[in-house]
C-alpha cells in the first residue's frame, strides 16, 4: 500500500515579479498550488505558477524528484509562505517561496531526502552592532498625524512585536515612551518569520533601539512622515549624525537684522528733525 509522504523546501523564484513586501500580495500567493515539471533536456525541475516557470528546485533535490517523475510518481506542491528578496540597497531582486510537497510512496521506493546544508564550526568573534535607517509605515491612520506633530528629531522610540496582528504576523509596532503609536516597521524590513527579517531576530532574542532621525512633510497640507534609525544592541554608540530640523520647529526669520537697521535709521532721522526744529544747528 502506498504511503503519503511530505517534504518542505524553499526555492528562489526570479519569475515572481509581484512585490511580496505588501501584505495583500503575500496573502494572495500563499496557499496557491504550483506544478513541478521535469525539463525535457536535463534533470532540472521547474516550479510553474499559472503555467509559467518562476523558478527551479535545488539541483540535488531536483535530481531526486526527476527520477521519481520518470518512474511515474506525481507531486503536489503548495506555497505555504513567500518573501521578497532585496539587495544591499533594499531594491527587490527576486522572491523566495516555501513549498509543502506531498507524494505517494510505494513499498520499496526511496523517499525524497532534503539535502542538509553543512554548518561550519563557529569561532569566537566580536559582535559589531548594526545600524540602519528606514521609515515608519501607517502614519496616516488612527490619528497618528497629531501624535507625530508632538514628536521631535532624536526622540527615542520603542519597538514592540505584534504577532497577533490580523494583517501581518510579523508586524512590529513603533511606539513612543508614553504608549502612543506612530505606526509600524515596513513589511519589507520586518519580513515575517524570514530569518533575515527584523521580526525573526526580535523573536529570537535580539534587542534593538530606535530613534527618530527625521520628520518630513507637514507643510502645504502634506502629511507628516517619520524616518527612524534602528541599531542592534543596548543603546546608540553616538549622537544622531543625520538629524534635521523637525517640521514644526520655529525658525527665526532671516529679516530680523534688517528690521533693527531700519529702526535705528528712523530714530536717527527723528532726532535730526527735533534738533532742526529747536534751532540747535
Amino acid at each position: 500500500m502506498a504511503r503519503r509522504r511530505v517534504f518542505r523546501t524553499r526555492t528562489e523564484c526570479p519569475g515572481i515579479t509581484t512585490d511580496l513586501g505588501l501584505t495583500s500580495n503575500k496573502l494572495a500567493i500563499v496557499g496557491r498550488t504550483v506544478t513541478l515539471q521535469k525539463s525535457a533536456t536535463n534533470s532540472a525541475i521547474a516550479v510553474c505558477l499559472d503555467g509559467t516557470v518562476v523558478g527551479h528546485l535545488d539541483a540535488a533535490l531536483g535530481n531526486q524528484v526527476a527520477i521519481a517523475i520518470d518512474r511515474g510518481q506525481s507531486f503536489r506542491a503548495v506555497i505555504v509562505n513567500a518573501y521578497p528578496i532585496y539587495d544591499a540597497n533594499w531594491k527587490r531582486t527576486s522572491a523566495h517561496i516555501d513549498l509543502k510537497v506531498d507524494y505517494l510512496l510505494e513499498k520499496g521506493q526511496p523517499a525524497i531526502e532534503i539535502p542538509k546544508v553543512p554548518v561550519a564550526p563557529t569561532e569566537p568573534s566580536h559582535h559589531v552592532a548594526k545600524s540602519f535607517f528606514t521609515n515608519v509605515a501607517g502614519v496616516t491612520f488612527e490619528g497618528r498625524q497629531r501624535i507625530i506633530a508632538r514628536c521631535s528629531v532624536g526622540e527615542k522610540l520603542i519597538l514592540i512585536r505584534d504577532p497577533n496582528n490580523r494583517f501581518d504576523k510579523g508586524a512590529i509596532k513603533v511606539m513612543r515612551s508614553n504608549g502612543e503609536q506612530l505606526g509600524f516597521i515596513p513589511a519589507h524590513v520586518s519580513r515575517g518569520d524570514h530569518s533575515s527579517g527584523l521580526a525573526f531576530q526580535m523573536d529570537h532574542g535580539s534587542e534593538y533601539q530606535c530613534r527618530i532621525s527625521d520628520i518630513t512633510g507637514g507643510a502645504d497640507g502634506r502629511s507628516f512622515g517619520v524616518n527612524i534609525e534602528i541599531t542592534e544592541g543596548q543603546d546608540f554608540d553616538g549622537p544622531l549624525s543625520t538629524a534635521k530640523t523637525p517640521a514644526l520647529s520655529k525658525v527665526e526669520p532671516a529679516h530680523n537684522s534688517l528690521g533693527w537697521f531700519l529702526f535705528a535709521a528712523l530714530a536717527a532721522l527723528l532726532l535730526i528733525i527735533a534738533l532742526i526744529t529747536h534751532n540747535w544747528f
